[in-house]
């Protein structure tokens, strides 16, 4: 059978064996069902919802959906991570319908403007898996209800059969080596664990995922294959005998927050005073909420949802909705209590990762927690209290701070490291200044003299991303650098940074400016033939970008300044001009001089009753 999904028309086939002769029942949602609800709420909310691809199935390719909501969809912003997943194993559906579910709530609380959502979207990545393993989902569509796993293929016989596939939930290497006996290492079992650590691409999909984000929160949907129905596993307990200390260094935490999770979930029953059950789990495979507490600290549990894998389709409802305030917790939580500051380079403010020990919550069983290396910023959800932190990093020196967690919103504690051998902080470029026009092809590039520097490199280029090097010169050792040779007409980029003996510093802000020399006489001939907006440059840009029009004849001219959402935020010209060629330098700025926050803004132009809008994005 040969199928086309949208959202980039992926070429799938997949193969099925042996049909249990039954089927899903219609109230579950198909892949393509999802992937249909995911392109409608995304034509109609794009500003607050992104669908991509965090990678592909192992055998089929299919691509396994992430659903990002924040205010800023498009953008990685500086914000905590919470991350959402179900369908790991293929027959366990519920999992689906309740990230589905969610999807859909939260998206219409934030139209009913529901001011709790509002400040989740606009303070929280938050990010929702549907199917970790679409394959396999795909398998139980197509009537093998039973089936768990993916459908790699094991035998290397190019054909899809009980040899096959792979239990996602046990393919993470941190415990795997823990996991033995014959249900495992048998790959014709439905709790194979694979041959290796990461064999499987949808493992090693939310391995990089994991790494990249780092979420404070998780929580991992499945239904029971056997007994133990509507409870949360919450990491770990670890036994001596196979190689570990015992209870987590952060247990109380951990069940305090995975109690207060359960105590929002009712059970199927209906009755409001039994609720869903925390339980501690053992470190005895390599899943998800043992990789994710152990690399990062999150809180993340394993969510046994209802009594049974595809359970009776007049149910589904009832239970997505009962599983919803459970959800709504963990972004509080992840708002809530705990620690969080930016690690920099004392020198040079470049951000580190670093390692965050947290001295009252750690053993020898946890991976290092480390800050991200992208923004320097650490996250840890902590019981309101006083701790230590200490701050280790390869090349500089340890530092210890106390800190007090509050019982509300997280302590933020920045932290400086000082470099052992340090490199040259960035330079503050001169001249030529943002968005300058000069009128001479020959100047001299100027920047403040740096701390620790005994050498400069400077480039300069005719694009933004520096792919078109004009100038490129390493051997400067003073803080200017004179043209020898003339420059044309053009829009150019440039930037220095430091060097010494202990390396390069970072760079200097990116900066732009413009050569124009002018070699003839205006006339009237040379003005405009009609009314025009250009493109902003730089686009996008980081604190200033100039805009530039042209006019056929003299004209009101106003400009305006729109956010995503169609709110003018900026009014930075209403003048009457001459006709001719026109610019300005908008400095990202409201009319009150307020900077406004990354992301996708319109600028528009009216002129002698024409009216002209442009996008530009704005990147901090």
């Amino acid at each position: 059978m040969r199928k086309i999904y949208g959202l980039g028309a992926i070429l799938v086939i997949f193969i099925t064996f042996q049909s249990s002769g039954q089927t899903l029942p219609v109230r579950y949602h198909t892949y393509q069902e999802v992937l249909d609800t995911l392109q409608i709420l995304t034509n109609t909310h794009g500003d607050i919802i992104r669908v991509d691809t965090m990678g592909y199935s192992t055998t089929d390719s299919i691509p396994i959906l992430r659903v990002k909501i924040s205010d800023n969809p498009r953008i990685d912003e500086d914000e905590p991570a919470v991350f959402f997943c179900g369908g790991v194993h293929a027959d366990e559906v519920l999992g689906v319908e309740i990230i589905v579910g969610f999807i859909s709530d939260i998206v219409h609380k934030y139209d009913l403007e529901d001011p709790t959502v509002i400040r989740y979207v606009e303070s929280l990545e938050i990010f929702a898996i549907p199917f970790v393993n679409p394959e396999g989902h795909i398998v139980v569509e197509n009537g093998i209800t039973n089936w768990r796993k993916n459908k790699s293929d094991n035998n290397h016989n190019g054909v899809f059969d009980n040899h096959d596939g792979v239990d996602n939930n046990r393919n993470y290497d941190f415990g795997w080596s823990i996991d033995a006996g014959d249900t495992v290492t048998t790959p014709e079992s439905l709790m194979y664990k694979g041959p290796a650590p990461f064999s499987e691409s949808e493992n090693r999909a939310m391995r990089d995922f994991a790494w990249k984000y780092r979420p404070l929160v998780c929580l991992d949907f499945h239904s029971p294959t056997y007994g133990r129905a509507e409870k949360a596993y919450y990491p770990w307990y670890w036994y001596s005998s196979q190689g570990g200390h015992g209870m987590a260094p952060d247990e109380p935490l951990m069940l305090s927050i995975c109690q207060q999770y359960c105590a929002r979930i009712i059970r199927d029953t209906g009755n409001p005073d039994s609720t869903y059950e925390a339980r501690r789990a053992l470190v005895n495979k390599g899943d998800l909420k043992t990789y994710m507490y152990g690399n990062f600290g999150t809180a993340a549990f394993t969510v046994e949802v209802s009594d049974t894998t595809i359970q009776d389709p007049a149910l589904v409802d009832g239970i997505v909705a009962r599983n919803l305030p459970g959800i709504y917790y963990m972004m509080s939580r992840a708002l809530g209590p705990g620690i969080t500051g930016v690690i920099r380079d004392s020198v040079t403010l470049e951000p580190i990762e670093a390692e965050v020990q947290v001295t009252q919550a750690i053993n020898a069983d946890i991976n290092p927690r480390l800050s991200r290396p992208d923004y320097g910023r650490y996250r840890r959800l902590l019981a309101p209290g006083s701790y230590t932190l200490r701050i280790i990093k390869t090349g500089y020196r340890q530092k210890t701070v106390n800190v007090t967690v509050g019982n509300s919103n997280p302590t933020n504690t920045d932290i400086l490291l000082g470099p052992i051998n340090p490199r040259p902080p960035a330079p503050q470029l001169i001249y030529p200044a943002p968005a300058e026009s000069l009128s001479t092809r020959v100047f001299t590039f100027d920047w403040s003299d740096v701390t620790l520097a005994t050498k400069y490199l400077l480039e300069v280029s005719s694009d933004s991303m520096f792919s078109n090097l004009i100038i490129l010169d390493s051997n400067i050792t003073a803080s200017n650098f004179e043209v020898d040779s003339a420059m044309s007409n053009n829009h150019y980029y440039w930037r220095v940074k430091g060097g010494n003996a202990n390396g390069w510093g970072p760079y200097s802000s990116k900066s732009d400016f413009f050569v124009d020399v002018q070699t003839g006489i205006d006339d009237e001939s040379a003005l405009p033939a009609e009314f025009r907006l250009k493109q902003n440059i730089p686009n996008p840009f980081n604190a200033n970008t100039k805009i530039c029009f042209e006019l056929s004849k003299p004209s009101a001219v106003k400009l305006r300044i729109y956010d995503i959402r169609g709110s003018m935020v900026a009014q930075p010209l209403d003048a009457f001009m001459e006709a001719g060629n026109h610019s300005l330098i908008w400095n990202g700025k409201s009319d009150n001089d307020s900077p406004l926050a990354s992301g996708v803004y319109f600028y528009s132009i009216s002129a002698d009753g024409i009216k002209a809008v442009r996008k530009m994005i704005m990147l901090k």
